[in-house]
């Protein structure tokens, strides 16, 4: 009869068992090590040199090992890093059974977001020297994220105001408390309770306010005054927008921002030259849906060479409009005359140039006489003696997108975008159960991003090195 096994306590070994022996050979752990051991910390912007004083500190890398094997693994909180430093086999054989506590994790955290953030690159630069980024076709998407604060927060600009107010006169009121004891008392004295707290209340409010002004014109939280209430999901939350641009051959994100516009309208130029930045060069196409299509952004491509498919949604305002023959979309220019014509071929000339959106490119004014006696001149100007057409100075640019969304070849690779680059935030927030950033402030929301693009691709990588089909070093 076979005997159970039971856990014998009473065992001691003569040599003791060696951490080495308990982590395997293909050991995600130990892929981690390798890609570590092959960056430069110097050069990414951690502190390498020792202190000439004080205590020893833990080393750059360490803490590097420690925060990366957590964002691979889906831990990312200080204090369940430091629980992991303790209890994970795999995590004590990369530290070398170090165990900085979590106040440390932390301040590293804290002191060397830019350097975390320069991972990412890193790891896309190697996976570009490994061959195995195509710069064929990339996706360019955004997705909403979650912030830290909540829309319970939230304060219109008048309310803000109000609240400020009331929090001036209380700090005035508490100054001159402290004042009057300065005139009666010998000695020392306390200051009132609560007054640096409100101080750093009013900060808050000052800085939310000045966004306010600047950026945005609904409501904002002081708690996190860089964080925009955007759709997400179906709701209004409070949110950043999320961008990632993913190769289709490897299905690696080559490019991670976050950015606090709600749309994605002016995002597709800083994302292909994010790309361009990292690994030095553009893909031959780039393709992104409509929230992406603007005149200005369509044509800053064309001015700079980069090859983009967009694709031109009727929401987009720039995709020509069979149902509404009256639609500017359906006047076309004439180069040589300088003149729109119109549905009914009567001519619009150029009336004069002005600025739009807030400035930021030209676009020139038409107009006609012709309009009054037109058979169809409630159904295209409506009430306005004259229909009024605005030419962009990208026009050529956008009448190319048109002609290049109408090519088989072109619409086979928007159709493609979708399966190359949302997946990725299905991993994201599904995989990973990343819905919501866990710090607050941009900067940190930008390298948590960062740190969670680094691990999906480096769990790509890893797939590849535990086959043997790549070697790091």
């Amino acid at each position: 009869m076979s005997q159970q096994i039971k856990v014998d306590y009473t065992k001691t070994y003569l040599l003791p068992p060696s951490l080495e022996d308990w982590v395997p050979e293909n050991h995600p752990v130990r892929f981690i090590r390798e890609f570590i051991e092959n960056l430069n910390f110097k050069e990414l912007g951690f502190k390498v040199e020792n202190n000439n004083e004080g205590r020893p500190y833990y080393s750059s890398d360490i803490m590097v090992k420690i925060w990366l094997y957590g964002y691979f693994n889906k831990v990312r909180s200080s204090r369940e890093l430091e629980k992991q430093t303790k209890e994970n086999i795999g995590l004590l054989w990369l530290i070398g059974m170090e165990s900085p506590d979590h106040n440390t994790i932390w301040r590293f955290w804290k002191n060397n977001k830019q350097s975390l953030r320069n991972i990412f690159k890193e790891a896309v630069i190697t996976a570009d020297k490994l061959d195995l980024i195509g710069m064929v076709l990339n996706a360019i998407d955004g997705t909403k994220i979650k912030a830290y604060s909540s829309n319970k927060g939230l304060h219109r600009k008048e309310e803000l105001e109000q609240i400020l107010m009331a929090i001036e006169d209380s700090i005035n009121e508490m100054t001159k408390e402290v004042e009057e004891r300065e005139k009666e008392e010998v000695g020392g004295y306390t200051l009132p309770e609560g007054l640096e707290e409100r101080s750093k209340l009013r900060e808050k409010i000052q800085k939310a306010l000045e966004q306010k002004t600047k950026e945005d014109k609904g409501q904002i939280n002081p708690d996190e005054h860089e964080a925009r209430v955007m759709i997400n999901s179906g709701r209004k939350e409070l949110s950043y927008n999320a961008q990632a641009v993913v190769d289709s051959k490897s299905g690696l994100i080559i490019s991670a921002e976050v950015v606090n516009d709600g749309g994605d309208a002016k995002q597709l130029i800083p994302m292909i030259e994010s790309v361009k930045e990292n690994i030095g060069r553009v893909a031959e196409d780039n393709v992104a849906d409509g929230g992406y299509a603007t005149a200005e952004q369509i044509g800053m491509a064309d001015e700079k060479g980069y090859n983009v498919i967009v694709n031109l949604t009727d929401k987009s305002n720039l995709q020509q409009r069979k149902d509404e023959p009256y639609h500017p979309s359906n006047f076309r220019y004439d180069k040589e005359k300088d003149v729109v014509i119109c549905p009914e071929n009567k001519e619009l000339g150029y009336y004069k140039t002005t600025d739009f959106d807030n400035k930021r490119y030209k676009v020139r004014l038409y107009r006609t006489k012709e309009c009054i006696g037109c058979r169809v001149k409630e159904l295209c100007a409506g009430k306005k003696s004259s229909r009024t057409i605005k030419l962009s100075e990208y026009y050529e640019s956008i009448e190319r997108q048109r002609q290049l969304n109408k090519e088989f070849s072109a619409r086979e690779k928007l159709k493609r975008r979708m399966s190359i680059v949302e997946p990725i935030f299905g991993i994201i927030k599904h995989a990973h159960n990343f819905r919501r950033f866990t710090y607050k402030g941009k900067e940190n929301v930008k390298t948590q991003w960062s740190m969670i693009c680094t691990a999906v691709n480096l769990r790509k990588l890893f797939l590849k090195w535990s086959r043997k089909e790549i070697k790091l070093a």
